[in-house]
């Protein structure tokens, strides 16, 4: 997903064994942070279905455009954020 897509919230596509369904991915999800989707795993053995886990992964845009670079820039420059000082909860 998109790092704006992260950080807002989304509703994206995820793959099921039944097909795509629609999940919401809450505002500020982190990456590598796993989702659940209930009902939407495997068979259970005493019937019923398990859960599916969604594990995010933020992607980064390898090629900015000139408008893009400068938004990020814009971001970087008003941000209290400090990824680098997480036990002050990174701000």
């Amino acid at each position: 997903m998109a790092p704006w897509e992260a950080a807002l919230g989304a509703r994206i596509a995820v793959p099921t064994l039944d097909g795509p369904v629609e999940m919401k991915i809450p505002a500020g999800a982190q990456g590598g942070q796993r989702l659940r989707l209930r009902g939407q795993g495997l068979n259970r053995r005493g019937g019923g279905r398990g859960d599916e886990y969604v594990k995010v992964k933020i992607v980064i845009p390898p090629n900015l455009a000139p408008k893009e670079k400068e938004l990020f820039e814009k971001l970087a420059a008003e941000s209290r954020f400090n990824a680098r000082d997480l036990t002050a909860g990174g701000r």
